[in-house]
């Protein structure tokens, strides 16, 4: 299992007990933001295109690709809609 991320660092040596691992499983087709795993940033325009039991296969909304890495579950969020501000 991969570490947990807290502010961009790990915390718990991959034994990961909060809010992350009890959140509830993703769908396909549902849109999702994907941790950027060197900065620690959220990047959207992805959605779930698989649930394995090993993680979650992603694809690119941009061109429809399917990423050949699997993600957990501490890596992916609902995707965020940007409000407040007219350039959002």
């Amino acid at each position: 299992m991969r570490a947990s991320y807290h502010g961009g660092v790990s915390t718990d040596g991959g034994q990961s007990t909060d809010t992350y691992t009890s959140r509830p499983p993703l769908n396909p087709g549902t849109k999702v933001d994907v941790r950027n795993r060197f900065q620690g940033t959220w990047v959207r325009g992805f959605e779930v295109a698989e649930i394995t039991p090993d993680g979650y296969r992603i694809r690119r909304m941009s061109d429809g690709s399917v990423l050949g890495e699997l993600f957990s579950r501490e890596d992916l969020r609902r995707e965020r809609t940007r409000q407040g501000f007219w350039w959002h």
